[in-house]
């Protein structure tokens, strides 16, 4: 990305503290991290019947590259004739995958060691992310595109390499990338879970 990483830059970024240690940032994003994604990729719309399992470790930046891929090589492609034009449709937009994977790595708490879930079934996709919302803001809150960081100084590090924007808008965008679809994503949050439910667009076709 030719971003600079100085000391004085990693300071900035929190990856070292003001002793010159390295921070828990900087554990995340070495390949020492201790956090893991784990895909599985389930026969039908239930987990009664496993297909294939995998679990990405490493630094988190890795791990995000690689289940992207995984969830890509899922994304089918269908396609459907509207007079003489050949329309193709994935089966989830891109858009939706890459923020909802992105957010799940961004937001979640770290205080907890369970890793990051994706289930992919065959009707929709489900992330669960360890932490519910930030203290103090409610689900209207973020469909409302207000944004509070768990972890300012990874999300932060994710902005300075494009993977993210500071606006608060990947969930909004998330639901207008379903805009031309009858199915729409779906939030569920506990205490300590945010799960995000992405409709596979071509289930019924």
């Amino acid at each position: 990305k030719n971003i600079e990483f100085q000391k004085s830059n990693q300071r900035t970024l929190g990856i070292i503290n003001e002793d010159g240690y390295y921070t828990n940032l900087a554990l995340l994003l070495s390949e020492q991290s201790q956090h893991s994604i784990k895909c599985a990729l389930y026969n039908g719309k239930t987990k009664l019947e496993f297909r294939d399992r995998k679990e990405f470790s490493g630094s988190i930046l890795k791990q995000l590259d690689e289940s992207y891929e995984y969830i890509n090589l899922q994304n089918k492609m269908e396609s459907d004739f509207i007079g003489l034009n050949r329309v193709d449709r994935t089966d989830y937009p891109y858009y939706a995958i890459r923020e909802a994977l992105v957010n799940s790595v961004v937001h979640r708490d770290y205080n907890f060691s369970g890793s990051t879930l994706i289930h992919i079934f065959d009707d929709r996709i489900e992330f669960v992310s360890v932490g519910g919302l930030v203290s103090g803001l409610t689900f209207d809150d973020i469909m409302l595109g207000i944004s509070e960081s768990r972890n300012k100084n990874l999300a932060d590090c994710f902005y300075r390499l494009k993977l993210i924007e500071s606006y608060g808008t990947g969930i909004q965008r998330i639901y207008e990338s379903y805009s031309n679809y009858d199915v729409k994503p779906e939030i569920k949050i506990s205490e300590n879970a945010f799960v995000l439910i992405l409709p596979n667009v071509n289930v019924n076709s």
